[in-house]
């Protein structure tokens, strides 16, 4: 595979957060490996269905029921389920029709029990819409059916509506859209889902560090300095107190007291705010992670403070100095074993919220310049060393010039070097109490912010108000055309990320995005409606609704390919095949993308999930799996073949699809006759997707 197509670029304004996402890689429910018990192997795939995977799901349960023996009602139940989950009749084949065989014999060892009932009734439905597309239509049939349906419990009514979706039409999907509708509004804004949505799209917060103030040491080439500055400026102002103490002790007795005044000012005042000022110098972050930090520092740092102009810069200024610190002391902790700052965001917002509220409250956050005692102080010494030089040149103007010199000398030697290491011992003690307070709300707001996103949604929730918004839109668009479900021979839901938005993912599982573009494609007598509806997911509400018709002979041709996404002026503009190499590669985001091509018309184009080199774990999963995943959850699969039929075939098409659905609806009447089993061991891929042979057994 081509390396290239996992860079991505942010265009525009995007953030990078907005591109990356997030991967939460605590999540394994859909984690297994080969050598694991079939009870596991169920459960994942149970997973794998609810999540709206039925491929990986069929696969998994028919592993556990059939090699690995674990037979139940249940177990048939679901299997029916994912074996028929976002398939048309159509597309029932062979290997289809063995599964519902097994299924129905294995029912056929066990009492009845609820979960038998839920299987006939999903068996039922299927030989009703096989009744109903010839035309024999019995309507006492399809009643009993529905008020069986009505019969199970919710839960499994919900099931069996969502997975049934795509196989159901004519008349009982109208009645089953009619009893449902009220229902199917509670379930798109149900579990909170308005409060919670966002929260799936938030990273999961690592914990603080705490940070250790190394204790004052000076290293070698500096303590020689010191040394050597020590004993200089000791000689010469030993050699100035011998001349002044026989020349003048009243100049002496001043010397010293303006001496000890300097003293004061500065280890009181001066060396802790020197420790402050040289703290807070800014540097350059050359690495992912450095780069990644300040962006992030940087754009919550922003967000926190003032919105007003004014007050804005202002804010930038005082707090400059709180951000390159913060970034210095995220990327020493951090650093050395994390590629983003998205898992450390919550700790950036805390500090700036805390920071900002510093500002508002009027607290100095800029090292201000020199108190007046160190300006004082300052002005002592330079004094104590005019009298000092006066009065030793009334003694001995040779012993002044040499004593002034070998001091001077010290002075220039060891000067800063020893007041840094004076100001860094007397500030060690009350660093390592902040440091230690600091830690100690760090991790009180990780407590509390984990508790903030302690009832983040399951991907499994996140799967299913994604189906129930796919069935409102459908349900709204069939109204706005004036149609019913027997007017449709199928539909098809494409569905892409509303760029710019968030995105985020469970291991193995599918990105899931806070802002969504549905493409409906409804296949009617008279030609293709097609509805394009933006979703806010985090609301349930759609806008910017586009429609649009067309002829099946105006369908050219349908196809997944690598292609290349531009953003020119915030619009997008997909490229695939050999004109990608026409576009610098800086400029471009390489994906792969579904194209249907109209004749004398722009392409409609669905780009499918783009998966980055850091958005996977290499030891267990696989850049191709998640590939096909994207293409299953985006609903490109399924539509691929229907419109690759259209596109070949036309106007015929129709006609052509008719006779396919009779000869599956025969098939499956005659599966349901012979009672042939499924081999399983003849059909399973060698590797199911998500599993890895080589991996241990996971719990």
């Amino acid at each position: 595979m081509n390396q290239s197509w996992h860079s991505n670029v942010a265009m525009d304004d995007a953030h990078v957060e907005t591109q990356i996402g997030n991967v939460h890689g605590n999540v394994t429910i859909y984690s297994v490996s080969s050598n694991d018990p079939p009870q596991h192997k169920y459960r994942v795939g149970m997973y794998y269905l609810n999540g709206d995977m039925p491929r990986r799901a069929e696969q998994l349960i028919e592993e556990a029921a059939m090699h690995g023996r674990y037979r139940s009602n249940e177990v048939a139940y679901y299997w029916v389920l994912a074996t028929l989950s976002d398939r048309t009749l159509d597309h029932l084949g062979q290997d289809e029709f063995a599964h519902l065989t097994s299924a129905r014999a294995m029912v056929a060892e066990f009492p009845s029990d609820p979960w038998r009932q839920a299987f006939d009734v999903v068996i039922e439905l299927i030989n009703c819409i096989s009744e109903e597309e010839p035309g024999s239509l019995d309507d006492k049939r399809m009643s009993a059916a529905l008020t069986a349906y009505q019969a199970l419990p919710r839960q499994r009514q919900d099931e069996i509506r969502r997975h049934l979706e795509m196989i159901m039409g004519g008349w009982l999907q109208d009645q089953l859209e009619e009893l449902e509708r009220d229902h199917v509004k509670e379930m798109r804004i149900s579990g909170h889902r308005r409060d919670r949505v966002w929260k799936f799209f938030e990273p999961d917060p690592e914990p603080p560090r705490r940070i250790l103030p190394p204790r004052p040491v000076l290293d070698p080439g500096k303590r020689f300095t010191v040394i050597t500055g020590a004993v200089l400026g000791g000689l010469g102002a030993l050699g100035m107190f011998g001349l002044m103490v026989s020349g003048s002790p009243l100049a002496l007795s001043a010397v010293l007291t303006l001496v000890c005044a300097w003293a004061v000012a500065v280890f009181k005042f001066g060396l802790p705010q020197r420790l402050e000022t040289r703290n807070s110098s800014a540097a350059g972050w050359p690495t992912e992670f450095g780069v990644s930090v300040s962006l992030s520092v940087e754009r919550l740092f922003d967000r926190a403070g003032p919105s007003d102009p004014v007050a804005a810069r202002q804010w930038q200024w005082a707090s400059a100095p709180t951000r390159a610190r913060l970034k210095a002391e995220l990327i020493h902790l951090y650093g050395g074993d994390q590629r983003s700052a998205s898992s450390i965001k919550w700790l950036i917002m805390w500090h700036a919220k805390n920071t900002a509220g510093q500002f508002s409250a009027g607290v100095q956050l800029t090292p201000s310049g020199p108190p007046v005692a160190v300006v004082a102080g300052t002005a002592a010494l330079v004094l104590a060393g005019l009298i000092a030089l006066v009065g030793t040149a009334s003694v001995s103007f040779i012993g002044m010039l040499g004593s002034g010199i070998m001091l001077g000398l010290g002075a220039a030697i060891a000067w800063s070097d020893t007041l840094d290491y004076l100001a860094a011992v007397i500030d060690h003690p009350r660093a390592s109490a902040e440091t230690h307070r600091r830690f100690v709300a760090e991790q009180q707001e990780h407590e509390r912010w984990s508790g903030v996103l302690a009832d983040r949604p399951t991907d499994l929730e996140m799967a299913m108000w994604l189906d129930y918004d796919k069935m409102a839109i459908k349900s709204q668009a069939l109204k706005d055309y004036g149609l019913s479900n027997r007017d449709v021979v199928a539909h098809l839901t494409l569905t892409e990320a509303d760029v710019p938005c968030q995105r985020a993912r469970v291991l193995y599982g599918p990105w899931r995005y806070s802002a969504y573009k549905v493409l409906l494609f409804l296949l009617t007598d008279g030609g293709v409606r097609q509805v394009t509806v933006r979703l806010n997911f985090a609301t349930a509400n759609t806008h910017n609704e586009e429609r649009t018709t067309f002829r099946y002979e105006v369908i050219a041709s349908a196809k997944v390919a690598e292609a290349s996404v531009r953003f020119e002026n915030g619009r997008r503009k997909v490229t695939t095949g050999d004109e990608i190499r026409f576009y610098e590669q800086p400029n471009l985001v390489l994906s792969r993308t579904f194209r249907l091509s109209l004749v004398n018309a722009q392409p409609i184009d669905v780009i499918v999930d783009n998966y980055q080199e850091g958005l996977l774990d290499r030891m267990q999963e696989d850049i191709n799996y998640l590939y096909a995943l994207a293409l299953d959850v985006s609903g490109v699969t399924g539509a691929l073949r229907i419109l690759e039929a259209v596109s070949a075939e036309g106007r015929e098409w129709l006609a052509n699809e008719r006779a396919r659905l009779r000869r599956r609806m025969r098939d499956f009447i005659q599966s349901q006759k012979t009672g042939n089993t499924f081999d399983g061991a003849r059909h399973l891929p060698k590797i199911l997707p998500g599993i890895r042979p080589e991996l241990p057994p996971t719990d």
